[in-house]
């Protein structure tokens, strides 16, 4: 400790001063004016110039027991209240640990921001063995996210958080990374206070009229369109249930898309794209209308969904709109400005609500329901069991587990974006349980439950620990198959003997119950009772439920 940062008597140990108004000051200051209450992160000794102004701000700080359930925690914050989430790392390891996580934000196009310490200026890239060395982070965190950058001053960190919010609200999200040298981060001064208040973001971008129009007047010539929503299309979700009913379109949704629309909405076909009926179906109509979706691999499962007709995409990133399935009209805007614009070029067309025909997709919703069952009848039997005792507004969290993207996605009914939280192109295992923390503590007021497989759960075990010193009510039913059941099933296709996929399970209720949490064992005959026992109990609970494995 620093003759700054302590006074010693002969009676008394150390003692923290004043806190100083450093650079780490500066950072935080200017993330509260934009409305950031909350970070995620370990402490560590680099770090603490971060953490000391954490109570004076009034920012929680959620300590999780890996960086990796940090930046997963900062996502699952993020999706449920709109603003980026923030990560705190120590320097080297500490780093490195979370970039899964925001190898995850920039995969899924979502804001996040990591703050590090790093080397004093003037000794980066040095192989002298100090604590925590590591030979180029910035260039590391840089090679897998949008930006990644070392700073020189409090100034200019201040400048990289305002810049960052204006592209969060302006371009594709990615997340960003500010490395602060340890001798930045603790220099006092340097900034003044009206370089921390938050700047206006200005409004946002809409398409050019004249694109809208020709849009506007496709759409209202055609007689079967359809509305592919992804995660670019859920800021504006209000318009784009007011679109969907001004056209009678159906809308279906990729998964970061999901609840675009309420999913219970009669034009709502969920977030099926995937599915080979949904692909029928999409192929089936004149005209298409794709809001802020990259349609890719990972959403489609090597479908086509290229309509009879013309295809218009909304996107807010041009380079994005050509991904893919190529365009015949491109409208480049944020979709909170197009969506709106879309509206009134058809009721300047002459289109108003109720007067064209309702489409009859009784026969669509069946053929859906068959599909998606047909692919893991017994996952879809136990995501209804458990969806028909969740309260309306629950938050589900996923995790890149069979129960998810065989059941959940397909089987919960969203009543609106980012009630599933999930990240099905990055696909990483130990997402749910650290982002379903981020969830509850951002919504306290709403239900959350994790649903995942053993697999995944044992991926962030640790973080139940976490759930318990939050004293989050928070559900955790894991779904044991006794392993890896997705690559199980891979290697029967092969013909490979099933190899390192079947694995020894712990006692889980016990395991459970030793960090804290309350512990239950169900099977798929009390599982709706027992989930409703994990609702109404205090804290953190897991619910065990074995099943086959002819999955």
């Amino acid at each position: 400790m620093s003759d700054q940062t302590a006074e010693t008597t002969a009676d008394t140990a150390p003692v923290r001063t004043e806190p100083r108004h450093n650079a780490g000051y500066a950072i935080l200051a200017t993330l509260r004016n934009y409305g950031i209450d909350t970070v995620f992160g370990i402490p560590g000794t680099h770090n603490l110039e971060f953490y000391r102004h954490l109570d004076e701000l009034d920012i929680k700080p959620v300590t999780t027991r890996h960086e990796q359930g940090a930046s997963y925690g900062a996502d699952g914050w993020s999706l449920t209240t709109g603003l980026p989430g923030v990560v705190i790392t120590t320097s080297g390891p500490g780093l490195l640990n979370s970039l899964s996580g925001a190898a995850t934000a920039y995969a899924e196009s979502r804001p996040m921001i990591l703050l590090s310490p790093g080397r004093p200026r003037g000794t980066e890239f040095r192989d002298i063995g100090s604590l925590h060395e590591t030979k180029n982070p910035t260039g590391a965190v840089d090679s897998i996210i949008g930006l990644s950058r070392r700073v020189s001053s409090a100034s200019e960190a201040v400048e990289m958080i305002h810049n960052a919010f204006v592209s969060f609200k302006h371009d594709r999200p990615r997340p960003i990374h500010i490395e602060v040298p340890l001798d930045v981060l603790e220099e006092a001064g340097g900034f003044t206070e009206e370089e921390l208040r938050a700047r206006p973001l200005g409004s946002f971008q809409p398409a050019q009229p004249h694109d809208v129009a020709r849009a506007a007047n496709i759409l209202a010539a055609s007689k079967k369109p359809v509305i592919v929503a992804g995660g670019g299309s859920v800021a504006a979700h209000e318009a784009v249930l007011e679109l969907a009913e001004l056209l009678e379109a159906p809308v279906i949704t990729s998964t970061n898309g999901k609840g675009a629309i309420p999913e219970r909405h009669r034009l709502s076909l969920g977030a099926d794209l995937r599915l080979g009926t949904a692909h029928a179906f999409c192929r089936d109509a004149d005209a298409m209308l794709i809001i802020g979706s990259k349609i890719g691999e990972a959403e489609l499962w090597g479908g086509d969904i290229r309509p009879n007709g013309p295809i218009i995409r909304v996107d807010i990133e041009r380079q994005q709109m050509l991904t893919n399935i190529t365009p015949d009209l491109e409208l480049p805007g944020n979709s909170v400005a197009v969506v709106p614009q879309l509206i009134a070029a058809l009721k300047a067309e002459g289109v108003e609500s109720g007067t064209r025909a309702a489409p009859d997709l009784t026969e669509v919703f069946d053929q859906l329901d068959d599909e998606g069952r047909s692919i893991a009848p017994e996952l879809a039997e136990l995501n209804e069991i458990i969806m028909s005792v969740l309260p309306e507004n629950a938050i589900v969290g996923g995790d890149s587990s069979q129960v998810t993207y065989m059941g959940t996605t397909t089987f919960y009914r969203a009543p609106k974006p980012n009630s599933l939280l999930y990240m099905g192109t990055y696909a990483t295992l130990g997402y749910g349980l650290p982002a379903s923390i981020g969830a509850k503590i951002a919504a306290p007021e709403r239900p959350v439950v994790c649903l995942l497989g053993d697999g995944a759960l044992m991926f962030g075990i640790q973080e139940i620990m976490t759930a318990v010193e939050q004293d989050l009510d928070l559900p955790i039913i894991c779904v044991d198959n006794g392993g890896y059941g997705e690559i199980r099933a891979n290697e029967e296709d092969r013909s490979i003997a099933p190899t390192a996929v079947d694995l020894r399970q712990p006692d889980w209720v016990r395991l459970a119950e030793g960090f804290g949490a309350t512990g239950f064992s169900a099977t798929m005959d009390t599982l709706a009772e027992t989930v409703r026992q994990a609702l109404g109990t205090k804290g953190p609970s897991l619910v065990h439920l074995t099943i086959g494995r002819d999955i």
